[in-house]
């Protein structure tokens, strides 16, 4: 008998072995670089480049109306105006449902949907602050310098959805109501595989069919979200990125504390690795798709955090990234907290400052 235990112990054993990593890449992205390749200063965006790297060339033109994005194995419409202009957000829906019946055009796809907020997000190239100048050189046509809606409801106001700008890199929000914003249709490019950039938003309720609470489009949260290290960090299991746990900007031996400037928020964390913070000495300033991913868009005010997250002392209020914003070079990403918004403001405002570091 206790031959027998032993065996269906180890047998056990070696299941987890095989089965564990498989799960767990099912709930686990690496995010990948912003675009950005200039540098402005040490330690920002343009010098780290930090992420997965994109393929060359990232979009390939499969010559039958569509695009697939190399990098996150998404496939779009060539054409990012198919309404000829812009529609309110339920006509996007409706759009979307006209081409998976065939009653428009659907170039041999049924599973169209409108994207999700990070989906239509990862179109984006901090190098190319106008979006659509990049994009209609990559294969695309007709992509228009204005804001395209997403599928994702605005959880502090369900009658506003996510919009992206792709000619100002701006993520913000719409009244659903009005033709204020593009529409631009997107599937899962059929054998897509290798590991997933693109998480799901966050937002389980639905507002309309097709939406993004009912849809879910990108890779599930694994759950804990979050693992509490006990030492002052706190890891993302989702994108394996390890943060500070305060995320006050802190007064921390011989570095300042408080709101900064932006080459401020470059000089505290560069001050924090000389002092080996937490035991780590590459800590950096997030860039823009870094702080975004902590995003929850089921949330929003006072904070639009995932609900039970372990950090403390986060401000509702905006924190810098480290990507600069190509058409004016004096401002610098910056993403409020307590909505999810990604904006630009300039480089000698104060604003709050948390650390991040690739984690193991």
């Amino acid at each position: 008998m206790k031959v027998m235990n032993r065996w269906f112990v180890s047998l056990a054993i070696a299941l987890v072995l095989i089965v564990s990593p498989m799960f767990a890449a099912t709930a686990t992205i690496n995010l990948p670089q912003t675009g950005q390749t200039t540098s402005y200063a040490a330690g920002d965006d343009g010098d780290i480049r930090a992420g997965v790297a994109w393929p060359a060339p990232r979009f390939t033109a499969n010559g039958n109306g569509t695009v697939t994005d190399r990098l996150t194995g998404l496939m779009w419409t060539s054409n990012a105006n198919m309404a000829g202009g812009k529609v309110t957000w339920q006509e996007a829906l409706d759009l979307v449902a006209s081409l998976n019946r065939g009653a428009l055009k659907n170039y041999g796809h049924t599973d169209w949907r409108l994207p999700s907020v990070n989906e239509l997000e990862s179109l984006l190239n901090t190098e190319h602050s106008v979006a659509a100048t990049w994009l209609n050189k990559q294969g695309a046509t007709g992509v228009q310098p204005y804001y395209y809606w997403s599928s994702t409801s605005y959880a502090s106001r369900a009658s506003f959805a996510w919009v992206v700008g792709m000619g100002n890199g701006l993520v913000f929000y719409d009244d659903k109501i009005f033709k204020n914003a593009f529409f631009w249709p997107v599937c899962t490019a059929t054998g897509a595989s290798g590991n997933p950039v693109i998480a799901q938003t966050g937002q389980t309720t639905s507002y309309a069919p097709g939406d993004d609470g009912a849809l879910k489009a990108g890779t599930a949260w694994p759950a804990p979200r979050f693992t509490d290290k006990a030492n002052g960090t706190v890891t993302d299991n989702l994108t394996t990125l390890m943060w500070t746990k305060d995320a006050s900007t802190p007064l921390v031996g011989a570095c300042p504390g408080g709101i900064k400037t932006w080459q401020e928020a470059l000089d505290y964390v560069k001050c924090l690795n000389t002092g080996n913070y937490l035991g780590y000495n590459n800590w950096r300033l997030p860039n823009t798709r870094e702080l975004n991913s902590l995003i929850d868009r089921a949330k929003a005010w006072p904070l639009a955090l995932p609900a039970g997250h372990p950090f403390i002392n986060v401000q509702a209020h905006y924190y810098w990234t480290s990507n600069t914003y190509n058409l004016y070079n004096p401002y610098a990403g910056i993403v409020l907290l307590a909505s999810g918004s990604i904006d630009y403001t300039n480089k000698t405002y104060q604003l709050f400052v948390w650390p991040v570091r690739t984690g193991q």
